[in-house]
Parts: C-alpha cells; sequence; structure tokens
C-alpha cells in the first residue's frame, strides 16, 4: 500500500523533541480534516526491532464503532545509523546519529476516515475548512 513518510536525521539529544513533532503532525494532519484521532503508545514487548518507542495514530470510524491504524511514529534511537553507519562530526569527534519515521498518512486509510467522518444523513460530503480552497469554495460535495 501507498504512504507518505517523514524521515528525521538528527543529534541523539533531540530525537525526543522531533518524536514529538512527528506525532504531532499526524494528529493535527487528521485533526484538520474533522477527522477524530487517538494515539496508543506502542509497549516495549511490541516494538518492532530496532524501535526504541513508537506511538500508532488510530483514526475513528463510525461504521465499524471503533479506532483503526491509520499512521505509526517510531525512534529507532542511533539503531538504523548503525547499521548504516550515519554519524555526526562533533567536537569531540563522531557519534553515531538518531533516525526517526513517521507515516504521516496512508492515503486509502486516510479517505475511508475521511469520508466515514465527514458523512452527512443525506449522503453528501462535508468539506473541511482546509481543504474548501482547493474545492473552489464549496463546503459539500452533493450526491
Amino acid at each position: 500500500f501507498e504512504k507518505q513518510e517523514m524521515i528525521v536525521v538528527c543529534k541523539p539529544e533531540e530525537s525526543p523533541m522531533w518524536f514529538d513533532k512527528l506525532w504531532q503532525n499526524s494528529v493535527d494532519f487528521f485533526r484538520s480534516l474533522d477527522i477524530p484521532v487517538r494515539t496508543l503508545e506502542c509497549c516495549s514487548g511490541d516494538l518492532a526491532d530496532l524501535k526504541v518507542k513508537s506511538v500508532d495514530v488510530e483514526a475513528w470510524s463510525p461504521r465499524q464503532k471503533k479506532y483503526f491504524e491509520v499512521g505509526s511514529c517510531s525512534n529507532l534511537g542511533d539503531a538504523q545509523a548503525r547499521r548504516l553507519n550515519i554519524k555526526i562530526k562533533g567536537k569531540d569527534g563522531n557519534y553515531l546519529a538518531h533516525t526517526l519515521n513517521n507515516t504521516v498518512v496512508a492515503p486509502p486509510r486516510m479517505l475511508i476516515a475521511f469520508l466515514e467522518n465527514n458523512l452527512q444523513k443525506d449522503g453528501s460530503i462535508r468539506i473541511p475548512e482546509p481543504l474548501r480552497m482547493y474545492m473552489g469554495g464549496k463546503d459539500v460535495i452533493k450526491k
């Protein structure tokens, strides 16, 4: 399936800050489309290889009456940098970078969440404010 990723390579001391920014970007993106979301931090026993921390972003499905995963944000610490030999030049020598990745959006999943959460009783689709300028000012797509 297709997805759009954000990748960060940074200094170790910056990785917690970047992690927070990345997952907040995903949450803000879905909320801007009026899609209710929540985040779930994965416990250490569920983390995939290399991951230090991971958070899943889940969108509400009115049809299924439950949340489903639409994205995920991970901090890999220096594990991936170690495998790829990605180093940062420092005053006291070179040291391993930290890498992070964030699945901002997987279009098929986003489209499902968008349509389900913006579907009106009459079958029309309400257009959230941030998208209206791309829709010629329309606030609804009628049947």
